[in-house]
């Protein structure tokens, strides 16, 4: 993790973490949220915010405090690489997970909604095939990227958000707490899941040319609040909260609904792009700094093309494992998203923890040596 280049402004690194976990919190999160809380999800929403501007200003005050080389780079040169690369393997693990599950929910739901009678490997292959590209062309070319591509991603949310008003009927929103207060508090926390993937920021903070501000980090927790709330408020207030925890893709079920008129409808094919942009940018991403872990040096911002590829025969070998569908929506509510929150919350505060220690200590010695009298 050596000779990281300079090459992106913070506003390019908002747009790709916006673009990838706008994906997670957008798609993944949504149903989750409305199986462990149903009507309330969205006030557990809301009620988790507080507790997400702490943590986003405990990442501030980690990117503040770093080096320029980056938080995993300043551990590794002041307490050593193995301590370094144990305290990583936790990110690791998490990426090279976080694209397997994105990976395969987006197969299940091509195969389910356009594409039932394609092979699966074919399609397997092609999108792993593209995901490679965009992880070797490197970060530089994803941040252009995602510039282009996400004005149109939140010009079709607005669109589908504004259409389909008329079939909204906001009392469905209450009564609040008709269950008690337990599964509101369950559904913090799978709202914290998706939101504390800002640590990624940490991660990309090497590459940043410029200083990271921390209302940088309160805007960025704002969109991903707002492309929450948006499709989850909507999903309720158009299907009722009962239907809309039978459905396993309520943001798309809004675009099936949609209707212009009498003689424009299914524009759900417009989904496509919305969900094809956010899973490609977030595998690639996500492999991307998952190899920058394996590359000790780095020409053109590109990582080593030996690890991308290793990486990618990982992801595609267990892709290929036949899972069925329900115990993988099982491993995602029951094991990914709450370890997500446990991990995010852990390696957030940890990583603060051992740069205030690792501070400390480069303030001790710089008093000593200042008390040392000079020969």
């Amino acid at each position: 993790m050596q000779s990281i280049i300079k090459i992106l402004i913070p506003r390019q690194l908002f747009l790709l973490v916006i673009l990838s976990t706008g994906l997670l919190n957008h798609v993944i999160l949504i149903p989750n949220l409305l199986e462990a809380s149903g009507r309330d999800s969205w006030i557990a929403v809301i009620l988790s915010f507080p507790l997400s501007l702490f943590f986003a200003w405990v990442i501030y005050l980690i990117v503040k405090n770093c080096p320029l080389e980056g938080f995993f780079s300043y551990v590794e040169k002041r307490v050593g690489r193995i301590f370094a690369f144990t305290l990583s393997i936790p990110v690791i693990v998490y990426l090279f997970i976080a694209s397997y599950v994105t990976f395969r929910d987006l197969i299940i739901w091509l195969s389910a909604y356009f594409l039932a009678d394609a092979p699966l490997l074919i399609i397997n292959i092609i999108l792993l095939s593209v995901c490679f590209i965009v992880t070797l062309i490197g970060l530089k070319s994803m941040a252009i990227a995602s510039g282009l591509i996400l004005p149109i991603v939140m010009i079709l949310g607005i669109f589908i958000a504004l259409t389909n008003t008329t079939l909204k009927d906001p009392s469905l929103l209450f009564p609040l707490f008709a269950d008690g207060s337990l599964p509101v508090w369950k559904g913090v926390m799978y709202s914290l899941a998706g939101i504390l993937e800002i640590y990624v920021v940490v991660l990309l903070q090497p590459f940043s040319q410029k200083p990271i501000k921390f209302y940088q980090l309160v805007l960025l927790v704002l969109i991903l609040y707002i492309l929450t709330l948006g499709p989850l408020t909507a999903a309720i207030m158009e299907f009722g909260p009962t239907e809309a925890t039978n459905f396993r893709y309520p943001a798309y079920e809004q675009w099936r609904v949609l209707q212009i008129g009498d003689y424009i409808s299914h524009l759900d094919f417009l989904a496509l792009y919305q969900w094809l942009s956010g899973a490609i940018i977030r595998i690639a991403l996500f492999l991307y700094l998952l190899a920058n872990f394996f590359t000790s040096k780095k020409k053109h911002y590109r990582v080593s093309v030996r690890a991308v590829a290793i990486i990618y025969f990982a992801l595609l070998g267990l892709v290929l494992i036949n899972v069925e569908t329900f115990f993988f929506y099982r491993f995602i509510h029951n094991y990914f998203l709450p370890g997500c929150m446990i991990f995010f919350a852990t390696q957030i505060l940890l990583s603060a923890i051992i740069l205030f220690v690792l501070r400390k200590r480069d303030e001790k010695q710089n008093e000593n040596a200042k008390k040392q009298p000079s020969i």
